[in-house]
């Protein structure tokens, strides 16, 4: 996904992928200016020549990893679709976009699990939230889903990715039956289950 920063001639690009690569492998803490710039190339200097500061620079390099995954999420997307299809849509592009960069994975979640989160505001989130509730409201309208929270019917969207994705990382290779899977049992999270019929 951002795998494209790493031959980038543009100084700040070489900085957001060197930021990447620190935090996504050895925390906020290792990832000082020093390092990031040693680690891009460049004179410390030239961070604060492009971010205002460490908290800058960490904020624009998640809402850019948003940004570029929802990109890749709407191409092809289409809104008309059925509500199975469009679920299975998201969901599927969403786990390749991760799949393809780790780090991008690994660094969304360490800062997901700081105070930056609160400060960045939910802006870079804002988009796919927006596609993911109008799929949510279309699925509650026409019966497909459950009319329970939004933020939970996400939690149970992104929880399957994340941990098939974590286990990837550490050595798990998926079939691509486990993977459809994991899809169909993140889309029955959100389903209303089928009535039996009366015996």
């Amino acid at each position: 996904m951002l795998t494209h920063l790493l031959d980038a001639p543009n100084t700040k690009d070489k900085i957001l992928r060197a930021t990447l690569i620190l935090v996504a492998r050895e925390g906020f803490l290792g990832a000082t200016t020093a390092r990031i710039a040693a680690e891009a190339g460049v004179a410390e200097g030239s961070i604060y020549r492009h971010f205002k500061n460490k908290n800058d620079l960490m904020i624009g390099l998640y809402r850019r990893i948003k940004a570029e995954v929802y990109l890749l999420v709407m191409q092809g997307y289409d809104e008309r679709a059925p509500i199975h299809d469009r679920f299975t849509h998201i969901w599927r592009h969403i786990f390749t976009a991760y799949r393809t960069d780790p780090d991008v994975l690994s660094f969304a979640q360490r800062f997901a699990e700081t105070p930056l989160i609160e400060e960045e505001g939910g802006q870079a989130h804002k988009d796919m939230a927006r596609v993911l509730n109008q799929l949510r409201d279309d699925g509650v309208a026409d019966g497909t889903f459950k009319a329970i929270a939004a933020d939970l019917l996400i939690s149970l969207f992104y929880a399957p990715v994340i941990a098939l994705l974590r286990a990837e990382n550490t050595g798990r290779q998926w079939q691509e039956g486990e993977i459809e899977s994991a899809c169909e049992a993140a889309f029955d999270s959100w389903a209303v289950p089928a009535r039996r019929p009366d015996p």
